[in-house]
């Protein structure tokens, strides 16, 4: 049995900005839930709030001119990549979405740099 490699990944997904924060709950689990199906770890899970879109966006028969940003950083097996985005995609209550291998160069640039402090 072959080990398969583990990359860490970013998903990103926009929600209608008319759901209410339990139907956002909801369905941030039901993307949590699905990544673990397949073997992925999640690392950080935020949501960046809603926020005015720069374009209508019509989905499920609506005009939608604001959405719910959320953000998942995520480690899985390369070989579950192109699952995962799928799954995501197939869910009709997902707008928008973006999966993204993360740079592990970018990531380590990242944890060595100093932290920048506002100065009043």
């Amino acid at each position: 049995m072959s080990q398969s490699i583990t990359r860490t990944y970013e998903l990103t997904y926009l929600l209608s900005g008319s759901l209410t924060d339990n139907e956002v709950a909801q369905v941030k689990v039901e993307i949590e839930n699905m990544l673990k199906k397949s073997n992925a770890k999640i690392l950080k899970s935020e949501e960046w709030g809603r926020k005015q879109l720069a374009y209508v966006i019509k989905h499920d028969g609506k005009k939608n001119t604001d959405a719910m940003y959320i953000h998942i950083q995520f480690e899985a097996p390369a070989d579950q990549a192109q699952a995962i985005d799928r799954a995501v995609n197939l869910s009709n209550k997902i707008m928008r979405h973006l999966v993204v291998v993360v740079d592990e160069r970018a990531l380590a640039a990242a944890a060595n740099a100093p932290v920048e402090t506002k100065e009043e």
